[in-house]
């Protein structure tokens, strides 16, 4: 192992893989000007890929990008397709793409792709007389494939178009039939698609989605490394986690096993990559040794200068302490020639508080002035330690006046602690002594009989070491405030700390201590419980540490690294060990601060392929899904379908994919016996060669969708194929609403109901609540003078109008309301007035003035006239006649009333 770990490998990180620059052809004026040999075009989310239909390969691939940008040292706008963004670091910057997952969506950068393609290909004719086979997604919605049909037709005049599924064209170039069935897993940039075929075509409403893909596994990537490594010198890019995705990571047989491997350093080794990143190694400049001798000269001169700045300062305080003296020995001589209040005022002035007070300090600047001229002499002191006296202690109080008090008090307090330091001296002595008898019947026993010996130390090691662990468990369990442990002491914590004692038994109704239930409780724990073990497993901590000493002193087999602290060091933690690697790490070197260690991510981010929920995804892996959508066919179909299941997408190639597929499928299945997995022999450019090979028949030529038809039929308009999507025609339903027409004969609505007199519109109207409201208190107002008058309004605005149209689409919104407003039907009532005696005259006048209110014609509807009420329905009884041809005939008569309501 230890070979292995002094010459571990390190890879470069790439930023990406870049592809040969894509050059200008020059055969199209004499090899395809004037042919109808189509142009094939592989349109994917993360590439381009394009050629006619003859070639083998494709002229073109590309990353299908557009970057627009401003150069500000050139002054001048820049717009780059493709390969070229790479170039410019702005370029890259700004890229865009025309794709949001695998659908076009922006179809000024499609544009732009289209105009890059054909600079390419040397067209240079106006219009593009070549018939087009694109790829599209699986189930492309028909919006997408209507806007993409109009920018060919429109924009590049081409004669006629036809769609694909790309995953369903691989399959054809990898020699495969549509008529033996299969089923095509693809996974591409985006998403991962699951399409079974049977009878010839594909089966895509059995077909399935996965939202994860090459994209979302760089990003997985991406993100690990920068939880893994916060402190990275360096900014990973996305390319560059595509880079470690494409070249070191792989799918594991068995994931859990193989995670197992990660955790033993012997295997891990074996496992990790070191990823070295780009750096500037810190410039060493070699001195001269006149520059070293010269660097000498300084710092003795500097020394010197430091030197003799010390002795100056220990001059000064030498005088200053000097003077100091001086003074207390001068203040001490005045107290013969003053009274008692002028020495101590004058005490007090120097801040000193009494006599006493003034010969300490006497004490101590005798002692500091001593100790300062020794050392200016060079003279060693032999610190003499007096033993104390304490003078007053024995003397009775009422000897002693009030300051001889004070320091008797000072006395007895310093007895106290001078006798109780006596103590623990002669404790200490005590014990040592009892330990070097200890450690001499340990000699002796050792020397007697050191195989038993060794055998009880190792049993007390392992005993010492069992307690220190639980400590240390028990610590950890103290620390989180949801552990059992640390409830149970919070709670003894809060009964201890109660004023009342708790009764012995709590009644329902009474209050519970709430003691931990908020955060200022847990701190005021943590603060109790901070100190509190600390002394115990110090104490375990050092016992178990003479033991390690002993063991590492006679114990060949012992090693340091076998002691507590380094099997507990970070160095030993298996995090350490992903983040560092097992070889020995120097935070001071360059080179390993610029280094990645990619381990457990080589098969973590694979396996979320069949396990979504490692990245968020609520979804069921690839192989879940697979057997679901073959466990929805008889027996026959599955047997069809697990006979050739195809992988295909550039995510596939991944090593270690198709044998795990097999795996975990194969264990799915009730009767596996005729599985067959089959990998794309090149899963990136199958796609577009399946497809240059069905556009090289006749079949191709039937399928194609003209320019008559395409202005005919729409532009989401397709002929269904076994390549390609299934066609539904779309149905759009008018957004603004029209007018009801009554095609059945009703009548609703359409005759007075509760008042004398109506107003009927003649044609089906739009009104609004302003004009509603306009009517309703024009009438209000005119009969208002006549009293027991009462009117009422037939239709109700029900409908919302916003301020935008419905033509706009979803995610620009729709505006606020703007106004109210209801459709109203040819012939039915709006208002009715009646009651208190209303003459027809006035009832005239007011229908005319809301007449002028409404749009439209409008005809007044007087009560007393025939036909201007519903008829009402007549019972049948038993004895009546009732025929087939007379229902008949009453059904017309209601439909065409020979008396009509006047029109006014």
């Amino acid at each position: 192992m230890a070979g292995i770990i002094s010459t571990p490998k390190i890879h470069l990180i790439g930023d990406r893989r870049y592809w040969s620059p894509n050059t200008v052809s020059t055969d199209y004026e004499f090899s395809f000007g004037g042919s109808q040999v189509p142009l094939v075009i592989d349109n994917g989310s993360y590439q381009c890929r394009v050629g006619w239909a003859t070639d083998d390969s494709p002229r073109l691939q590309f990353d299908n990008l557009v970057s627009k940008y401003r150069d500000r040292k050139l002054s001048q706008s820049c717009l780059l397709v493709g390969n070229d963004i790479y170039t410019d670091a702005t370029a890259k910057a700004n890229a865009k793409s025309a794709f949001d997952g695998n659908i076009v969506i922006n179809y000024e950068t499609m544009e732009t792709v289209m105009d890059y393609i054909l600079v390419r290909l040397g067209v240079n004719t106006e219009t593009l007389d070549h018939p087009i086979l694109m790829t599209e997604a699986v189930c492309n919605p028909p919006q997408s494939r209507k806007l993409m049909s109009e920018l060919l037709f429109e924009c590049y005049r081409i004669p006629s178009v036809c769609y694909g599924i790309d995953a369903l064209f691989s399959f054809h170039a990898n020699g495969l039939s549509f008529n033996d069935g299969g089923t095509v897993v693809s996974s591409g940039h985006s998403t991962t698609h699951i399409i079974p075929i049977l009878g010839g075509r594909g089966i895509l409403e059995q077909a399935k989605r996965i939202s994860y893909g090459g994209f979302t596994s760089t990003d997985f990537m991406l993100k690990l490394m920068q939880l893994k490594y916060p402190t990275f010198p360096t900014k990973m890019t996305i390319n560059q986690a595509q880079h470690l995705l494409h070249n070191h990571t792989y799918v594991a047989e068995n994931y859990q096993e193989e995670l197992k491997q990660f955790e033993n350093p012997e295997t891990f080794v074996l496992r990790d990559r070191i990823i070295q990143f780009p750096y500037i190694p810190p410039a060493i400049t070699e001195k001269t040794e006149e520059e070293i001798a010269r660097a000498e000269e300084r710092r003795a001169e500097q020394t010197r200068r430091l030197k003799d700045q010390a002795e100056k300062l220990r001059m000064n305080k030498l005088r200053e302490q000097e003077q100091n003296y001086d003074l207390f020995i001068s203040l001490k001589e005045s107290k013969s020639s003053m009274r008692k209040a002028e020495f101590i005022a004058s005490l007090r002035e120097h801040q000193i508080r009494d006599e006493v007070d003034l010969d300490e300090m006497i004490k101590k600047a005798e002692k500091s002035i001593q100790r300062a001229r020794n050392k200016l002499l060079g003279i060693d002191e032999i610190e003499i330690k007096e033993e104390p006296t304490f003078p007053l202690v024995d003397i009775p109080d009422d000897q002693l006046n009030e300051g001889e008090r004070k320091e008797k008090k000072k006395q007895q307090a310093s007895k106290s602690l001078h006798e109780s330091r006596q103590r623990a001296r002669e404790a200490k002595e005590l014990a040592k002594k009892q330990l070097e008898d200890e450690e001499r019947i340990e000699e002796a026993k050792r020397n007697t009989d050191f195989e038993g010996w060794l055998n009880d130390l190792k049993n007390n090691y392992q005993t010492q070491l069992e307690k220190v662990k639980i400590l240390k468990r028990r610590k950890e369990q103290l620390s989180d405030r949801r552990s059992h442990a640390s409830q149970l002491r919070m709670k003894s914590i809060a009964t201890l700390a109660s004023d009342a004692p708790p009764p012995k038994r709590r009644r329902r109704g009474q209050d519970e201590d709430t003691f931990g239930a908020d955060d200022k409780d847990w701190e005021i724990y943590k603060e109790i419980s901070k100190d509190d073990d600390g002394w115990e497993e110090e104490e375990e901590l050092t016992q178990l540490k003479d033991l390690e000493t002993k063991l590492l002193q006679f114990d060949g087999g012992f090693l340091p690294e076998h002691t507590f602290d380094a099997q507990n060091s970070m160095r030993k933690s298996i995090v350490y060990m992903f983040t560092h690697g097992v070889a020995p790490y120097d935070p001071e070197d360059v080179a390993q601060m610029h280094q990645l260690h990619v381990n457990i991510e080589r098969i973590r981010v694979p396996e979320a392929l069949f396990q979504p929920t490692i990245v968020g995804l609520d979804q069921a892996g690839v192989v879940e899904t697979v057997s679901d959508v073959v466990k929805r066919f008889n027996e026959h179909d599955r047997n069809q379908l697990v006979q050739a299941v195809f992988l295909t997408g550039g995510h596939t190639q991944t090593p270690g994919l198709s044998k795990r597929f097999e795996i975990s499928l194969r264990a799915t299945l009730s009767d596996a016996s005729s599985l067959r997995i089959i990998q794309a022999r090149d899963p990136i450019l199958d796609a577009w060669r399946g497809a240059a090979l069905w556009a090289n028949t006749d079949e191709f030529h039937q399928y194609v969708v003209s320019k008559q038809e395409y202005q005919e039929m729409g532009g989401e308009y397709i002929k269904e194929h076994r390549f390609g999507n299934l066609y539904q025609q779309t149905f759009y339903q008018a957004h603004k609403g029209r007018v009801p027409v009554r095609t059945g004969g009703s009548t609703k609505g359409n005759y007075l109901a509760f008042g004398d007199y109506g107003i009927r519109v003649k044609f089906g109207i739009r009104l609004t609540s302003a004009q509603l409201t306009a009517c309703h208190h024009a009438i209000k107002r005119k009969i208002k003078p006549i009293r027991g008058a009462k009117m009422w309004m037939r239709v109700f605005p029900d409908i919302p109008v916003t301020s935008k149209g419905n033509e706009c689409r979803m995610g620009k919104g729709k505006g606020s309301v703007e106004y109210w407003a209801c459709r109203v039907p040819m012939n039915k009532i709006v208002f009715e007035i009646g009651g208190g005696g209303m003459r027809k005259e006035v009832a005239k006048e007011v229908m005319k003035l809301v007449a002028d209110k409404l749009p439209g014609k409008t005809e007044f509807v007087d009560g007393s006239l025939p036909g201007s009420r519903k008829p009402p329905l007549l019972p049948v009884g038993a004895n009546d006649q009732v025929t087939a041809s007379s229902l008949k005939s009453l059904a017309e008569k209601k439909l065409n009333p020979s008396v009509t309501p006047p029109i006014v």
